[in-house]
């Protein structure tokens, strides 16, 4: 595929808004012209940037995790018993893991959302 560097920035600043790759930019909009309908409105567009999202959202509950973890390591490196309110916040990252992979799962099999 050639592209001018107008066209390259266009498709990377459209993509950039969508918070997808080039790659899937161009990937789903070339399926979605193919089958006859925006990007926009394509129902598997939406699964996967609701996916997407999913994923980054579990990657920063990890980051959070990692970081108590870490704090969890200094206070019993310094001799200091846990804080109650840290195993809380851990206790909260964990089920908040929990609904995140709940829910991409769900949507990735096509089952229902909720409770």
């Amino acid at each position: 595929m050639r592209l001018n560097e107008d066209e390259e920035a266009e498709i990377a600043a459209a993509a950039a808004s969508r918070a997808v790759t080039v790659g899937r930019f161009i990937a789903t909009s070339a399926i979605s012209a193919a089958r006859g309908h925006s990007a926009a409105a394509d129902p598997q567009d939406r699964l996967d940037r609701a996916v997407d999202e999913l994923v980054a959202s579990r990657a920063q509950l990890a980051r959070v995790g990692n970081n108590l973890n870490q704090l969890t390591f200094g206070f019993h490196a310094a001799g200091y018993v846990q804080p109650a309110e840290l195993a809380l916040t851990l206790g909260a990252v964990r089920r908040a893991v929990v609904v995140v992979d709940d829910t991409a799962a769900k949507l990735v099999n096509g089952g229902p959302l909720g409770p």
